[in-house]
């Protein structure tokens, strides 16, 4: 299973603390924050999953339920709320502010980890089987897990491949070596930051004219813009 990495957004301690403690015994990454306020000063993109309390200081978890979903890097990202907040009007803000699950507490954490298991099977897994991309010549099919250009396979390693379809899979967004090393080789202490710059070299030695689809940002890592020259 992917190594997902979670952020638990709750003003309740021993909440987090629990569902911390729990969901890292399964083998996922969790911080917490006891607060929207402090979530936001977080780098959000490093994460892939958000479980929310709804009623917390000044900004709730609906508005920053709002405010996750209307950052297009974060649009697919699931939302789980966790809250206290158990009417049929506040489950209707919550999926309106963009959830994709809703659990009332108190709460089995048993039940937390399934649901996650099943947003991740369907956000996950299957949006990446069904993901192909193409622009001109090149297309990448992600069924067969091969690249070609002119229909012809490029012979990507898996390595490379799996690097490709990171960077294609957000246009634009920006990946960190050390992004790329924690979704690429997970936890493989012996990568560097040398061996994704290798990579990355091969990759666009082997995509030929299409080597600029793939951007470097000074100080922070790479992107994939084919919408630029």
């Amino acid at each position: 299973m992917k190594n997902l990495k979670i952020l638990v957004v709750d003003d309740e301690e021993d909440l987090c603390e629990i569902l911390q403690l729990n969901l890292k015994q399964e083998g996922y990454e969790v911080d917490v924050a006891y607060s929207a306020e402090k979530a936001l000063k977080l780098d959000l993109h490093t994460y892939d999953f958000f479980l929310l309390d709804i009623m917390m200081g000044e900004i709730s978890g609906l508005e920053l339920a709002k405010i996750i979903r209307g950052n297009p890097d974060f649009e697919k990202k699931p939302i789980i709320f966790i809250t206290a907040q158990t009417s049929e009007a506040d489950r209707l803000s919550a999926f309106i502010a963009g959830a994709d699950d809703y659990v009332a507490k108190p709460f089995s954490v048993k039940e937390i980890i399934a649901r996650i298991h099943v947003i991740f099977k369907r956000v996950f897994l299957e949006s990446q089987n069904e993901i192909n991309f193409e622009f001109e010549k090149m297309k990448m099919i992600s069924t067969s897990k091969k690249v070609t250009i002119n229909n012809i396979d490029i012979g990507l390693t898996k390595t490379e491949y799996e690097i490709l379809h990171l960077l294609i899979s957000q246009k634009g967004r920006i990946y960190s070596r050390e992004e790329i090393i924690h979704k690429i080789w997970e936890n493989d202490n012996s990568i560097g930051d040398r061996t994704v710059d290798v990579n990355v070299r091969r990759i666009r030695k082997k995509i030929g004219e299409y080597h600029l689809l793939i951007k470097t940002k000074s100080g922070y890592g790479y992107y994939f813009e084919p919408n630029s020259n």
